[in-house]
Formats: structure tokens, C-alpha cells, sequence
């Protein structure tokens, strides 16, 4: 049913609707803080809808039209599930084109506010949907067989800090080590495996901790000395610690404790 097809009475109930409209001067970010301030009623825009609306021009259509709409190139994009099987949220709200503006304005020193003002009359996005692209690829031929822990990482800021250049990794080897850290019950951060791998952060696998248990096994073992200073100390002033480290093959187990004083457990960790 269209208008035409509406009771006169409903009709005119439409016609004689009032509006409140709203008109914006300023700068962009003072229209940006005005839209924030009126988006209050029925479903609230996200972010980037509303720099949408502020940055709106040639540049920001050509982007929706990559990254906004239902089965769009950018979610159809990647030769395992897509991108969306590695960036969060929908395409129709705006997420994912969010997410590649987050990514490249990090990578030119920006805002996503100072990169939408920046390119607001561009005829296209083309240089946005170039550079996901690289990411994406980036991520696949680094890493090729996909897993459900790589959606929703920080694969651009990582493309960026490394610059690109990951020669000296090596795909199959990198599977490897994949499989291995996501069947090690010690790794209870299985998502951190690829921040781990790139960037060699142990902390990103938030290691398993050893139970209290384990830790009173070990005191009593020890008689509380701590065996790198040899002195005495209460339970609660010492600390677990791998006899054999995580990253040399030791694992969270309670023959691989020992209780080491804080002081002494802080300077091994720093070194």
C-alpha cells in the first residue's frame, strides 16, 4: 500500500503532522556533539552513523557503498568466511566500515573524525577499500586456516605496527604454533595466540595460574625459603613462580611451582 492508496482520513493525519526541524551551524564537531545531544528517542545511532550524517558528501557515499549495506563487497570480502569472520558487528550499522576507519586513521596519526573531514569531498573511498583489502589479505596469507578466535582483533593496528613486514614468518610454521597453543590447557587466552606469535607478548595467553593449592604444596615443600635469597617468609609475601618457564616447555602444574619471595619474583620477571 502506498500514499495514494491511504484513507483520506489517514492522509491527513500525515499531512497535518508537525515537524520539528532542526537546523545546524557550526563546526563539525560542534554539529557532531548537537547530533549526540538530540539522539535520545527510538534506536539510537552508533558513532559512526552519526559522522555519517556530519561528514556526508561524495566520499562518504562511495564508503557506505563498500562497507555499509547488507552483503556488501567488504563483508563478502576474504577467501575463508569474509571479513566478518574478522571484524565485529553489522554492516548496516555502520561496524565495519568503523572498524577499516579506526584501522587507517590509526595508520596516518589521525582521528576517524580528522580522516572523514580530510577526504569529505573525495569522489571516491577507494583508497580506504584498497588498504582493507591489504589487511585482510595480510591476515590470510599469514595466517590460513581460519579460527573463530580471530574475529574481532586488531588486525589493521597490527598490519600498521608491523608496517607490513612479516617475511620472516612463515605461514606453515605459523600453523603449527597455532594448533599447539590452542590445544595447551596453560593458554587460557586462545585469542592472544596471534598477538603472541606477531608480537611475541607472552601476557597476551594469560598463562594459566597455579591454585592455591599448588602454591601451599610448594611453601610447605620449601619450608617457606625462598631458594634464590634463602631467607624466610610468610605464604602471603611470596609469590608462584614456573620453576621451568611456560616459554621453555614448562607447564602450570604443581611439580613446576615453587614459592619465590615478591621482591625476587619481580626481578626474575623483569629479566
Amino acid at each position: 500500500m502506498n500514499f495514494s492508496n491511504l484513507p483520506d482520513d489517514v492522509q491527513e493525519r500525515i499531512l497535518d503532522y508537525e515537524l520539528f526541524v532542526y537546523v545546524c551551524d557550526g563546526t563539525d564537531s560542534e554539529k557532531l556533539k548537537w547530533f549526540k545531544t538530540i539522539n535520545i528517542a527510538g534506536e539510537r545511532l552508533t558513532d559512526q552513523e552519526l559522522r555519517n550524517a556530519v561528514y556526508a558528501g561524495t566520499w562518504t557515499a562511495s564508503a557506505k557503498k563498500y562497507f555499509s549495506k547488507t552483503n556488501c563487497a567488504a563483508s563478502r570480502y576474504g577467501s575463508n568466511v569474509g571479513c566478518e569472520g574478522y571484524v565485529r558487528g553489522e554492516s548496516i550499522r555502520q561496524e565495519i566500515l568503523e572498524t577499516a576507519m579506526s584501522w587507517i586513521s590509526d595508520r596516518d596519526g589521525i582521528s576517524i573524525d580528522e580522516y572523514m573531514s580530510r577526504h569529505q569531498e573525495d569522489q571516491t573511498a577507494q583508497e580506504l577499500w584498497s588498504y582493507f583489502r591489504t589487511v585482510i589479505d595480510w591476515v590470510e596469507g599469514l595466517f590460513t586456516k581460519y579460527r573463530k578466535e580471530m574475529k574481532g582483533l586488531p588486525w589493521g593496528l597490527w598490519y600498521n605496527e608491523l608496517n607490513g613486514h612479516t617475511a620472516d614468518l612463515k605461514p606453515k610454521e605459523l600453523e603449527e604454533k597455532v594448533s599447539e597453543l590452542m590445544a595447551d590447557d596453560d593458554v587460557t587466552r586462545k585469542a592472544g595466540v596471534y598477538e603472541y606469535l606477531l608480537f611475541g607478548d607472552e601476557k597476551a595467553l594469560s598463562i594459566r595460574a597455579f591454585s592455591n593449592r599448588d602454591k601451599r604444596q610448594a611453601y610447605e615443600r620449601q619450608k617457606g625459603i625462598c631458594p634464590l635469597c634463602g631467607k624466610h617468609f610468610e605464604l602471603d609475601k611470596m609469590q608462584a613462580d614456573h620453576i621451568k618457564p611456560w616459554s621453555e616447555g614448562g607447564h602450570t602444574v604443581p611439580e613446576n611451582c615453587q614459592m619465590l619471595c615478591t621482591q625476587d619474583n619481580i626481578r626474575k620477571s623483569n629479566h
